[in-house]
């Protein structure tokens, strides 16, 4: 088995709509599959049928137990008003252990 299916990660997404992004932040938290998402406003710059746009849009900052990211990417995409959403996870290799306690305590198992 992967190691980091035992772990912590980082899931990423992106919005520009408010209503969005509150929709998935109280799905997650109520379904306890997220135990904290930050949200900072950002300026994304990408191409998009072959123009280069920029918007103002929120990262979410969702931290989450390794083994529930198909369980919170559904949950985004059913929330999310994007066509092609920015969903990636990043494991988490280390950190201070009363916080990934708190992580592991805070998600449903």
């Amino acid at each position: 088995m992967d190691t980091h299916q035992e772990g912590y990660a980082i899931v990423l997404s992106t919005t520009n709509d408010e209503e969005c992004q509150q929709a998935i932040i109280g799905a997650l938290l109520k379904a306890k599959l997220a135990a904290c998402i930050q949200v900072m406003p950002i300026t994304s710059y990408y191409q998009w049928h072959g123009e280069i746009n920029n918007d103002q849009e929120s990262l979410l900052i969702i931290k989450i137990l390794h083994r529930h990211y198909q369980e919170v990417e559904r949950m985004i995409l059913a929330h999310h008003t994007y066509q092609v959403p920015q969903v990636v996870m990043l494991p988490i290799e280390t950190g201070y252990h009363e916080y990934l306690q708190w992580i592991q305590t805070s998600s449903h198992s």
